[in-house]
């Protein structure tokens, strides 16, 4: 199994250096690393070519507003992974995060993970380095207070189980909610999402089209939801949120158009008119 990292980033330069950091020094070694931008900022640029690391891409576009999904089928087309992970530009992996989703996948099965999301905070004292991952993981439980108190949004999403502990095998036992995708935090097979063509790049606005559709389309082919939540671990940095109800709306109008098209036309190969 080879594994390709795929990272969604938008211009946030410092956060892109500790995801890399963290993904650089993981305890399983990275095989392909791609940024895939949705723009094309000369600070992103420049702080690429400067890793100087053979294993890692950055494909970047015009900056013509929202195409998180376009920039994503030009990272899939560029991967030369098999397995495909995918995570946001805001979104810091745990030091187990790549040996725990390849621990957990399994064929015919997408990964579903989550984010805690610690507040103003924590997050600065993660993004100036102030507080190293390595010290807020380890001390994840034993800062429960000074968490909560700096208004930490889902926190049980930040506790570590190693995929193969009982506790963790007892809680899937008995959970009965179903495993949905994040688009911050999932994998699959690059041939599944082959399968359905891909993201639908009719989507121009966050939310739904990057998670939502595409759940709902790998059903349809009997693909699995399982999920790897307490083991493939994000911390999502804090910052306001850009959804509102006009998203929401129209994203959801949209789903409804294309509920009986399962493999999209305007995805990875895009369809002749």
């Amino acid at each position: 199994m080879k594994i390709t990292i795929i990272i969604s980033v938008y211009k946030d330069v410092p956060a892109l250096d500790l995801i890399i950091h963290s993904l650089l020094n993981q305890t399983h070694e990275v095989d392909e690393i791609i940024i895939s931008e949705d723009g094309n900022s000369q600070e992103m640029s420049e702080y690429s070519a400067s890793l100087k690391n053979a294993k890692i891409k950055h494909l970047s576009q015009e900056d013509k507003g929202w195409q998180k999904n376009r920039a994503l089928n030009r990272a899939i087309a560029a991967s030369t992974g098999d397995y495909l992970i995918f995570i946001d530009g805001d979104c810091i992996p745990y030091p187990t995060f790549i040996e725990s989703h390849k621990l957990l996948a399994q064929k015919n099965a997408v990964l579903c993970g989550r984010r805690s999301e610690p507040g103003e905070k924590f997050s600065h004292l993660l993004r100036t380095k102030e507080l190293s991952v390595k010290d807020f993981v380890s001390n994840y439980i034993s800062n429960y207070f000074q968490l909560k108190n700096d208004g930490i949004r889902h926190y049980d999403d930040g506790i570590y189980l190693h995929p193969s502990s009982s506790l963790l095998k007892l809680i899937k036992k008995f959970r009965k909610k179903e495993n949905h995708i994040v688009g911050c935090n999932f994998s699959c097979w690059k041939s599944d999402m082959e399968k359905i063509n891909g993201f639908d790049e009719d989507f121009l606005m966050p939310t739904t089209g990057e998670d939502t559709d595409i759940e709902r389309r790998m059903r349809h082919f009997g693909i699995k939801m399982n999920s790897c939540r307490y083991s493939a671990n994000v911390i999502h940095l804090y910052h306001k949120k850009i959804f509102n109800n006009e998203i929401s709306t129209q994203t959801k109008a949209l789903m409804e158009n294309k509920k009986d098209i399962f493999v999209c036309k305007n995805g990875l190969k895009k369809e002749e008119i």
